[in-house]
């Protein structure tokens, strides 16, 4: 566990200037790191990891998802997810992804509730607006959710919007229902949960990668907005509309992805 954490402080102490590319810094000291001491030998043993990029690379993918980051593939290939975990492990003070979702969320009141009932939110359920990618283009996420609660209230009936978040190709963000608002997303699984939907998905299937229907901007938004939503409340799971009806909605499998 120790060199696991002395790959991750790497991270702190070398300059990725390009995919697979290393250079150390002159300073070799490393701060205490919440109630670890990284020592220099410790460094100085997974030197020679150096000598190997992807080697290297390889390592901190592993220590990051041991770590409860989502580093993307252990390929070695210091890409945008790798990255992503990397950066936000630093902006963590080096703590475990856990401990972070659930100091936040003791911090904030532990939970969020929805309706009268105060259904606590504890899973968060994702969807697709099974729109093609050109629907409403050079429109604004705003405009877009306004569609789809006119679609929702009009065409269904129903009150408001059933999602409490839409998220645009380009990765912006429209809010839909209040979080602490039970939505209408999935028979009888809404009380107690938030609905997220991507826009796009037409024609997906429920076994396609996240990649065949949506961006990569869809990617990171979902992946912090997941994030956010869980420091706000102690989250148990993440699933998609298939994981509880007959449907190929989000378009993929949410498990498989994360």
């Amino acid at each position: 566990m120790i060199a696991a954490f002395a790959l991750i402080k790497l991270l702190d102490n070398w300059h990725f200037l390009a995919r697979k590319q290393v250079l150390l810094r002159d300073d070799f000291d490393l701060a205490s790191n919440g109630q670890i001491l990284l020592e220099k030998e410790i460094l100085m043993t997974n030197f020679a990891l150096i000598t190997n990029p992807a080697t290297a690379v390889t390592s901190i993918q592993q220590a990051l998802k041991a770590l409860g980051y989502n580093p993307g593939p252990i390929d070695g290939d210091f890409g945008r997810r790798t990255r992503a975990a990397a950066e936000l492990w630093l902006e963590n003070d080096g703590e475990p992804a856990e401990m972070q979702k659930v100091a936040a969320a003791v911090s904030t009141g532990g939970m969020i509730y929805q309706g009268s009932a105060r259904h606590a939110v504890d899973e968060i359920i994702v969807h697709c607006t099974a729109t093609r990618p050109e629907w409403y283009a050079g429109r604004s996420v705003e405009e877009k959710a306004a569609e789809i609660r006119r679609w929702h209230v009009s065409d269904r009936g129903w009150k408001d919007i059933g999602y409490h978040y839409l998220i645009d190709r380009d990765g912006g963000i429209a809010k839909g229902r209040a979080e602490n608002v039970v939505g209408a997303h999935v028979a009888g699984r809404n009380a107690g949960t938030i609905g997220i939907s991507l826009v796009g998905g037409f024609g997906s299937s429920e076994n396609d990668a996240f990649s065949d229907n949506f961006t990569d901007a869809q990617d990171s938004a979902l992946r912090n907005l997941i994030s956010d939503i869980q420091g706000r409340t102690l989250v148990k799971r993440v699933s998609g509309h298939n994981d509880y009806a007959a449907k190929a909605c989000p378009g993929f499998k949410v498990d498989r992805w994360l």
